[in-house]
């Protein structure tokens, strides 16, 4: 059951129809019993006076014994003109009251009046001894054997009703207060600083929305805990790379400084590194936002092709200066959902990166197909490549695979990490491997749009 809704619906459904059940059950049972056990006082009268007449007082005490016999759970009493049993049971409060007003009446003594014998109104029947006595007979209710068979059955309703509504409430309330007080104690806790607080398979495993609350609990934690190590990690990385070229800034300011120096030689060196600087900081900030959050992503249609002719054509006119070319031959149209700007940086990011380590008078190869529903870019360059032990990492933000080449060529060790960003939060995949004729190869493949 998956719906915490329909737990508490059900729960009280079933509760109230148990309550119902059970009160239709104990009508029945005491509509059966009283259906069944109900004798005829007038005709228990008849026999009465009968036995009194033909066998007198003792006679009427056995007869008394065989009634109750016959009737399993009912007191047959009869009574004197004086109001009392004439075995001598006290009688209940209300046949004894009863008693006193038909003596008051007169209907009590040596005869009956004529026309009283037979009154309909009367509740029990009349009858007389040899010598004019008048005696009646009432039938009382034993102490019950049972809780379905007391005089007052609403009672016992009351109390089984109050039995299960209390067990289905009681198993609500723990049901549903056990995982918000363990929500509620991890949410403490990870506001305290505790970024390991977690609320545990226990609640998360459940079905109900309570799991899925919870479920979404831990992913909150999980991706708060990655946003501040990133944040961190991002910080002691920014501080190590702006290092770099802000000593360098001060190495060209304090040449220029000096008598005879070349000033135009040291504020290009300036130049060069405050872009070197701008360009960072930039891609820190792109890479920040897209680390920091997953946003929401602008699903816009994108023709690959057109993509991929603006990037080619912007990074063979920065190759041809270097005496480098970039290979590409259009092919089919193929359409994908993205941002067409984050599309871009990413396809350049590796493009440029290819560009930048290729040899001299070689090109870059770029290529686009099409496999199953992907659209799948390879970029291949005949740089010196990458040792095998580090292909995995050049991915990561400020990974450098030889930090004086980057240094030399320009690199920051943020592209890649960006392309990696971009391309997974568009469900896709980046690798790169060796090129068997030696360079690296850097494969992007991206979900083609379903129409």
């Amino acid at each position: 059951m998956r719906s915490l809704f329909l737990r508490i619906f059900l729960s009280f459904w079933v509760a109230t129809l148990l309550v119902l059940a059970t009160t239709a059950a104990v009508a029945w049972y005491r509509f059966q019993r009283d259906q069944t056990a109900s004798p005829n006082i007038r005709q228990l009268a008849s026999e009465a006076q009968n036995r009194l007449l033909v066998g007198g007082m003792k006679d009427l005490y056995a007869w008394i014994e065989n009634a109750e016999d016959r009737f399993p759970g009912r007191h047959i009493y009869v009574v004197r003109p004086d109001g009392q049993d004439i075995l001598q049971r006290p009688l209940p409060p209300t046949y004894r009251s009863y008693a006193n007003r038909l003596k008051d009446a007169g209907f009590f003594g040596r005869e009956p009046p004529p026309n009283g014998r037979d009154d309909p109104l009367l509740l029990t029947p009349l009858f007389t001894d040899r010598d004019g006595t008048v005696y009646t007979v009432m039938i009382g209710q034993r102490s019950p054997i049972s809780p379905l068979q007391a005089s007052d059955v609403r009672l016992v309703v009351f109390a089984f009703a109050l039995v299960i509504s209390g067990l289905v409430c009681w198993w609500l309330a723990h049901y549903i207060s056990k995982p918000l007080e363990r929500l509620q104690s991890s949410a403490r806790s990870l506001a305290a600083g505790n970024l390991d607080e977690r609320v545990g398979e226990e609640f998360s495993s459940r079905r109900d929305e309570l799991g899925v609350l919870a479920r979404d609990f831990d992913a909150m934690a999980d991706h708060i805990r990655t946003l501040i190590a990133s944040r961190e990690d991002l910080l002691r990385a920014m501080s190590h790379e702006l290092r770099s070229p802000l000593a360098r800034l001060r190495v060209a300011s304090g040449l220029a400084r000096r008598p005879q120096a070349d000033i135009v030689k040291q504020l290009d060196r300036i130049e060069l590194e405050a872009e070197r600087l701008d360009t960072l900081i930039g891609q820190m900030l792109q890479l920040s936002q897209l680390r920091s959050y997953k946003p929401t992503l602008p699903l816009e249609p994108i023709d690959v092709t057109t993509l991929l002719n603006e990037v080619v054509e912007d990074a063979r006119l920065e190759a041809s200066a270097a005496d480098k070319n970039v290979d590409w031959t259009p092919g089919e149209n193929l359409w994908l959902n993205g941002d067409h700007d984050l599309m871009r940086s990413a396809i350049e990011n590796v493009l440029r990166n290819a560009v930048r380590f290729t040899k001299p008078g070689t090109a870059v190869a770029v290529s686009l197909v099409r496999e199953h529903r992907d659209a799948l870019i390879a970029i291949e360059d005949h740089g010196p490549g990458v040792p095998e032990a580090e292909l995995a990492h050049i991915f990561e933000p400020f990974y450098r695979v030889a930090e004086s080449r980057d240094r030399d060529s320009g690199g920051t060790g943020i592209g890649l990490a960006i392309t990696a960003r971009v391309v997974g939060l568009y469900k896709g995949q980046v690798r790169a491997q060796n090129a068997a004729t030696g360079g690296l190869r850097v494969e992007i493949r991206l979900p083609l749009r379903r129409d």
